[in-house]
């Protein structure tokens, strides 16, 4: 059993879509499952702004260890409706980011704004990647309102 401290999601309760909040784990198992489903690693997905296949896979991915009954067409179900609620695919793939980040899945744990690293540069917050992946595209997802 890992000893990760999974993340709440709880972006399904807040529009009413499911009454428990989901528990995000990255964990090794949770990145190899995500390449695996997609023949590729996430740098490569995002890089090719495969926004909606990398959201659903990310998420999947991220709560499968807490559902065993969890699917990929589950999660896209879920997403969908989330989005017709008025969700955002930049917030999930934020969410996941930030969980996946936080536990030291991909790229370096954040630190509090300002904290450096050994050689004295700060930790970015968000990947390049994710926000190149979040500018608005072809897909016609769109960035939250601020």
């Amino acid at each position: 059993m890992s000893s990760l401290k999974s993340i709440k999601f709880s972006e399904f309760v807040d529009k009413g879509i499911e009454s428990t909040p989901r528990r995000l784990r990255f964990d090794f198992n949770a990145l190899a499952d995500f390449e695996q489903i997609n023949g590729m690693g996430l740098g490569q997905l995002l890089s090719m702004k495969a926004v909606f296949g990398t959201a659903r896979a990310m998420l999947w991915a991220g709560c499968k260890w807490d559902d065993g009954t969890l699917t990929l067409e589950k999660t896209g179900n879920l997403l969908g409706e989330y989005l017709r609620a008025g969700g955002s695919v930049d917030i999930v793939l934020s969410k996941c980011f930030e969980a996946a980040i936080e536990q030291g899945a991909i790229g370096t744990a954040v630190k509090d704004e300002g904290d450096d690293d050994d050689q004295g540069n700060v930790s970015p917050s968000i990947p390049k990647a994710l926000k190149e992946a979040s500018k608005p595209g072809p897909s016609g997802s769109k960035k939250p309102k601020s």
